[in-house]
């Protein structure tokens, strides 16, 4: 009997130990705040980026103004506001990507091998810029004033974000893993109160995923995760099927009566769609919205110019029902659009929400 417990007393020990390591090792998201990115769009912020979807900006993003505005000399604020003008302005992605591809402060030089594309091309010698903007602007103790608050609300958005890549990999019907296995390193989300509202872009880094975004409003839930990583799927499908995608081109001119440059290919024009519907799908089964609250949410849109939404929307249905991927069923769908269709229903939605 005694020895019988002491071995029940060993298994539960070990259990333990094995329970905690999982813990441990299933490390895979990153809430941290990111001291290069609040540098960098710190930055932006002081050189010219003006611009904010939202009525009013994030008081953290007003505060940091501010208080930018009443250190660095006037002098100063007019040679980087020079660069900024002369990189191309408010390029979120561009100050954001080369953030969480350099060293930290105070050197910020670039650390990745493939890092040689056009919008790192357009910020050249901004690693000496961005050093001695850390050092003018003081901003050691800047981030040090704020860390707290932005780590509370990245913090917010924890308990979602494994909710949100379960539902997106359910959905799409791939291995629950998929960003496990695709990642080799982990996944960071980052709110960033200093970029606009309702802006966002994702960024693979070293093997590590990045979703980074402007301030959200509403309570947090895990829409905050569906869009970026949706791309991580629905991109590669779409891309796998260049040929039948060509039947949607006409479509693409159309679109830009309202997209007016963005998503102005079939391919992008295509991801962008899937992406945004499967969006507004997965929101309306994590709220319990109507089949109407879901058709105002995919409407609104549409009103931007993604003209594949609608079709997409009484489409996907069919898909849910097939049993098949999404990889599998995607030939099916796009197969199935009626171009002569979507043009005319272009066209009497736009006559009769004219004014």
């Amino acid at each position: 009997m005694k020895k019988l417990i002491i071995l029940a007393m060993l298994t539960l020990i070990l259990f333990a130990c094995a329970s905690k390591k999982n813990v441990v090792e299933d490390n895979f998201f990153v809430f941290e705040p990111d001291i290069r990115l609040f540098t960098s769009y710190a930055f932006m912020n002081a050189a010219g980026y003006n611009h904010d979807w939202n009525p009013t900006m994030h008081p953290i993003r007003t505060e940091v103004r501010n208080y930018l505005d009443s250190i660095l000399p006037e002098s100063y604020k007019n040679e980087i506001r020079q660069y900024y003008e002369k990189a191309g302005g408010g390029d979120f992605y561009a100050y954001g990507a080369y953030a969480i591809n350099s060293n930290n402060p105070p050197n910020f030089g670039l650390i990745c091998d493939s890092c040689q594309n056009e919008s790192f091309t357009r910020l050249e010698g901004y690693d000496s810029i961005l050093a001695d903007f850390y050092q003018k602007a003081q901003v050691e103790k800047l981030w040090k004033r704020q860390y707290k608050k932005l780590l509370e609300i990245n913090l917010k958005y924890k308990p979602y974000a494994d909710v949100a890549i379960r539902q997106i990999t359910s959905y799409c019907r791939t291995d629950s893993n998929y960003f496990r296995n695709h990642a080799n390193g982990r996944f960071y989300y980052q709110q960033i109160p200093l970029m606009s509202h309702f802006t966002a872009f994702f960024n693979e880094s070293n093997g590590d995923y990045w979703v980074i975004s402007g301030p959200m409003p509403g309570e947090p839930d895990p829409s905050a995760f569906y869009h970026e990583p949706l791309h991580e799927i629905v991109n590669p499908i779409v891309d796998r099927n260049e040929q039948i995608n060509q039947r949607i081109t006409g479509l693409v001119a159309l679109s830009q009566e309202k997209l007016q440059g963005d998503y102005n290919d079939v391919s992008s024009l295509l991801c962008e769609s899937f992406v945004r519907t499967i969006d507004r799908i997965l929101c309306a089964k994590h709220n319990n919205l109507t089949p109407g609250e879901l058709l105002k949410k995919v409407e609104d849109e549409y009103r931007l110019g993604h003209i594949l939404v609608f079709y997409l929307l009484e489409h996907l249905p069919e898909y849910e029902a097939s049993g098949k991927t999404l990889e599998e069923f995607y030939p099916q769908l796009i197969s199935s659009v009626d171009i002569d269709y979507e043009k005319k229903r272009w066209n009497e939605f736009w006559k009769s929400h004219q004014g």
